[in-house]
């Protein structure tokens, strides 16, 4: 029962994932300083400015605000692909942990891979705008921390990595304790 229950956790955990990322893959990474973290005012997001972040109108595409910073668009570019590419390795996951709820536990480690190919991807997301906000590349692209603070998809970005440990080391302890035809002998597997 004890193993039903933590397996619940983690598909409960997964689907957050999917939905934190989901989420927070269109939303602001950057808001800027004296404004509202999470009012309708003026952010950047992977894709984008918008003057109004609720808004789904781009008012600038990350190519134009970057066109004078090569590395930092390629920087944004990065980001955003990986972002998507986490959406549907935490879907994935997801999906593959309420199958693996029912039947199926073998699937723990697919889900264990699936974990660390999120953790790698939302690690180098992370990473990637932490750089572009301390790191001054010059004139036309100065850090965003002179402007700007981390806005709310940061921040969700960042609490499914930190999440994302706790499931891994889970799927690392179940795979010990819970296999079934573990520590049977040949005798003990001739009797059934």
């Amino acid at each position: 029962m004890a193993c039903r229950f933590g397996m619940v956790l983690y598909v409960i955990s997964q689907f957050l994932a999917f939905l934190f990322v989901l989420v927070a893959t269109p939303i602001d990474m950057f808001r800027p300083k004296g404004t509202s973290r999470f009012g309708n005012t003026d952010c950047l997001t992977l894709w984008g400015e918008k003057k109004h972040c609720y808004s789904t109108v781009y008012d600038q595409k990350s190519s134009t605000i970057w066109a004078n910073c090569p590395q930092r668009g390629l920087q944004f570019l990065v980001a955003a692909v990986l972002a998507v590419i986490s959406i549907f390795v935490y879907g994935l996951a997801f999906i593959l942990g309420f199958i693996m709820l029912f039947c199926c536990f073998c699937l723990r480690w697919v889900c264990l891979t699936l974990n660390i190919v999120g953790f790698g991807t939302l690690s180098v997301v992370w990473a990637l705008m932490v750089v572009v906000y301390y790191t001054d590349d010059g004139t036309p692209c100065p850090r965003l921390s002179q402007k700007y603070h981390f806005g709310a998809g940061f921040a969700l970005f960042l609490s499914t990595w930190v999440r994302d440990i706790f499931s891994i080391l889970y799927l690392l302890v179940t795979f010990n304790a819970t296999d079934p035809h573990r520590n049977k002998t040949p005798k003990d597997a001739k009797q059934q």
